[in-house]
């Protein structure tokens, strides 16, 4: 990530429903340009985009606690991009010794929940919230 990104994730963040707002940072809320810069300068965890024809389409992030979060422009969407960003997080994170990978969404959040079944997460669905999680073997 780019620190000249701040104007492309405005843009995508821009293009959400609130629903895609919500299912990627569980409140309504409209993003600001304090949360956009968050995203790129803060070191508590990394960022990755998804670029086509030099326009952001997708953003994802890995936390140091293995949360990951993703969301991808909806004109985008079904092209593997999001799966794409998810695999490339998990990779990072193996490079840096992580071994467990975690997202939170609501169960109607249906294309993050076949990610996650597609890369291996464990699957809980409750009522209101479903839990993911990625246990990797250290020698993986």
């Amino acid at each position: 990530m780019k620190k000249d990104d701040f104007n492309g994730l405005l843009e995508l963040y821009d293009s959400l429903s609130p629903d895609d707002i919500f299912y990627r940072f569980m409140s309504f809320h409209k993003i600001s340009p304090e949360e956009i810069s968050f995203l790129i300068n803060d070191k508590n965890h990394v960022t990755i985009v998804a670029e086509i024809d030099g326009k952001i389409v997708g953003e994802a992030s890995l936390f140091g606690d293995g949360e990951i979060a993703v969301v991808v422009h909806p004109q985008c969407r079904n092209r593997g991009i999001g799966t794409t960003l998810v695999k490339s997080l998990i990779d990072l994170g193996k490079s840096l010794g992580m071994t467990t990978f975690k997202f939170f969404t609501l169960p109607d959040n249906i294309p993050m929940i076949k990610i996650g079944r597609k890369l291996g997460f464990d699957i809980k669905i409750k009522e209101d919230e479903v839990v993911a999680v990625l246990r990797l073997d250290e020698r993986s």
